[in-house]
């Protein structure tokens, strides 16, 4: 037995010898004080305990709670943490996943950091020497709300809730020094041979010195094998402030939204023989490419199709929400097939790691939107600030191949053009491997006769992301989407054209789901019927809390009606509607044969999305919901317009549902081939 305690105080110790990086969560038990008369800063509450504080869980916002949902202003937070006295030496770092949108940071009663109009970015605050060693420390958080024009988005330009707090996690950050600050990867993938390139850059808190050497393991991180596929000790080069490796793997599992397959790098960082930091991410190796206004991924030619979700919709968590509520959302939108979307505002590490291995085609913005936003010195710094966080936060997330720079500016004006224009070109010279575009609402007629006429900015990034409301906050007839369209493409003939937004919003416009389907059927049918556009995004995954007027509601429950799911996430009929039109896969028949087999007759989608379908499986069952206890039936490669004509066991006498599943397992198209009277069409599920 003393043996057996022995060997188990040597193991302890060796762990913790070889911890060069500890994560601890700073969640539980910080209390929160509204500041509704804003008496907290003349009044000092930094300084001391919050006068009439109540207990309170990271993440946070008060907007969602009765007696708070329509205060925008000052909001306080405070946390005591002991810091260990052997942290003297470390490195100590306080990470905030995102606190909405201004905020001071103080240190027993100092103030050790500001973040201003950045509402939804990761950002840290370095501690070393702001603490006290072996003691109690108290950290304490004001945050602002208010609609204000020193933020991005400006003042009330935007179309989602106003929810402020600490929206995200907290977290300490220790470690040994020189301490790893970020950790960039860049993979290329050899699209002929699989094989993979790779450039591996750390950046530090402060100048390593120059003898430091990085120990790099790389692993496969989702695949089944887990196969460490390099494993490495090298000094490396230094350039720009950052130590650089690269790498040549002979042969790699390309990353793609129905095989997204995840390699862990892990990087350990050398002082002598000292092991002192220790960072980790994970990559993918694909390429996604234009060519003469058409989109490649990993050499194959595709269309895409997706939806977008508004997070902070539920109105029990708000923009505070929990890792499975993130999770949830990530498999409402897999549940409708998409594999491409875009996100109004930065989003939670979470929700990218979501992206990666579920397999969505991601464009991340920065959150400057609606013509009211003005093209001034102030907005100009903080969206620069915001999309150089941005990019340096979540650079190595394979789901994201582009970053945007703002949705529905007024793109014709000249300073606002300039702004887009710099914002543009910063993207691309903080991340020249990702493209990078502009959301526009009024790109028609990019070129006129006009000298004094000004193209619009959604012409200036790599394609064309087009908001297309025909029909509705368009006064235009519907059927002249189709020359609306053209009239892009004639200007921009050699940029893909990708309809960034499409749907129909209640109260706004009346007419219900049933309404919401036309309208869905309607725009997927002219989109699918013009061979250049590349993708389409529908809008939205779920009916979402906004702070705008004009609502139902005038709480915490003010909402655009425009989800296929509630604000809840239960479906509505729509939900279906879009799943089917979304699909690679079109189940047109299923006929019964006399030798007891029955015969599915499939196409390869050519609409949207289009794409070859790999690694499929199809059931029949007599209900929906028990399709996965039947029989598996392996589905041949299937290319889009191909074919098919697909033997089965015929168990319910030529009747029956037909489910398609993806790799990744979620249900790609359910329909039901029951005879209903003498109608023989199939019916969605």
């Amino acid at each position: 037995m003393k043996y057996l305690f022995t060997l188990l105080c040597c193991v302890m110790l060796s762990f913790t010898a070889l911890a060069q990086r500890d994560t601890i969560a700073v969640n539980k038990d910080w209390t929160f004080a509204p500041d509704k008369k804003v008496e907290g800063m003349s009044g000092k509450w930094f300084e001391k305990a919050l006068p009439g504080a109540r207990t309170v869980q990271i993440p946070h916002t008060w907007n969602v709670e009765k007696e708070n949902d329509r205060h925008y202003g000052w909001g306080w937070y405070q946390k005591k943490v002991n810091i260990p006295a052997n942290w003297k030496n470390k490195n100590v770092v306080l990470q905030f996943g995102a606190i909405n949108h201004t905020s001071y940071i103080y240190v027993n009663g100092q103030k050790v950091a500001e973040n201003i109009g950045d509402g939804f970015n990761k950002f840290y605050v370095n501690l070393n020497g702001k603490v006290n060693y072996g003691q109690e420390n108290t950290i304490t958080v004001a945050v602002n709300n208010a609609y204000s024009g020193n933020k991005v988005p400006f003042g009330s330009s935007f179309d989602w809730p106003n929810d402020g707090g600490i929206i995200r996690p907290v977290a300490l950050i220790v470690s040994g020094k020189p301490a790893a600050s970020y950790l960039h990867a860049e993979p290329k993938l050899n699209v002929a041979t699989n094989a993979g390139d790779l450039k591996v850059k750390v950046g530090f808190a402060e100048t390593p010195a120059r003898n430091i050497r990085l120990a790099v393991t790389i692993t496969e991180e989702n695949q089944p094998t887990k196969k460490v596929v390099l494993k490495q000790t090298a000094k490396p080069t230094f350039q720009n402030g950052e130590a650089i490796l690269t790498y040549s793997l002979p042969k790699v599992n390309p990353w793609h939204f129905d095989f997204p397959n995840l390699y862990r790098i892990d990087v350990t960082v050398l002082d002598g023989r000292k092991a002192v930091d220790k960072i980790s991410a994970d990559i993918g190796f694909r390429e996604i490419k234009f060519e003469k206004g058409k989109t490649y991924l990993n050499g194959e030619r595709v269309k895409l199709m997706g939806v977008e979700w508004t997070a902070g919709s539920h109105p029990d968590y708000g923009l505070a929400e929990p890792e499975s509520e993130i999770i949830r959302h990530g498999k409402l939108m897999k549940d409708v097939n998409a594999i491409f979307s875009r996100q109004h505002f930065q989003q939670s590490d979470t929700f990218y790691d979501f992206c990666n291995r579920n397999g969505i085609i991601l464009q991340e913005e920065v959150p400057l939107w609606g013509p009211e936003t003005p093209a001034n010195d102030t907005i100009r710094t903080i969206a620069h600030a915001q999309l150089e966080r941005m990019i340096r936060n979540h650079y190595n997330h394979p789901s994201i191949f582009a970053w945007g720079v703002g949705n529905e500016l007024n793109g014709r004006e000249a300073n606002t053009k300039k702004m887009i224009e710099g914002l543009i070109a910063k993207a691309r010279e903080l991340d020249p491997s990702r493209m990078v575009a502009y959301v526009s609402n009024t790109i028609k007629d990019g070129f006129s006769n006009d000298p004094k006429f000004v193209p619009d900015a959604g012409s200036l990034g790599d394609y064309i992301m087009m908001n297309e409301y025909g029909g509705s906050w368009w006064p235009i007839p519907v059927g002249t989407i189709h020359h609306y369209l053209d009239s892009v493409h004639m200007s921009y003939p050699d940029k893909p054209l990708f309809i960034s937004e499409f749907g129909l919003v209640e109260p706004n416009f009346r007419g219900g789901d049933q309404r919401r389907i036309e309208d869905l059927i309607y725009h997927m049918a002219v989109y699918e019927s013009k061979p250049y556009v590349e993708g389409a995004i529908y809008f939205d995954l779920t009916d979402y809390r906004t702070h705008y007027p004009g609502t139902f509601e005038n709480n915490k429950f003010r909402r655009r009606v425009h989800g296929i799911y509630d604000m809840y996430g239960k479906p509505k009929p729509s939900m279906k509607v879009l799943r089917e039109m979304s699909s690679p896969i079109e189940v047109q028949q299923l006929q019964g044969k006399p030798n007891g087999k029955a015969s599915v007759l499939i196409f390869g989608s050519i609409g949207l999305p289009q794409h070859t379908v790999k690694g499929y499986k199809l059931y029949l069952s007599d209900k929906p919901e028990n399709y996965a206890s039947g029989k598996a039936y392996e589905l041949p490669e299937i290319k889009p317009g191909q074919q098919i004509s697909f033997e089965i066991d015929d168990e319910f006498k030529g009747q029956g549902i037909i489910t398609i599943v993806r790799p990744t397992g979620y249900v790609v198209s359910q329909k039901s081939f029951y005879m209903d009277g003498a109608e023989l069409q199939p019916k969605d599920y």
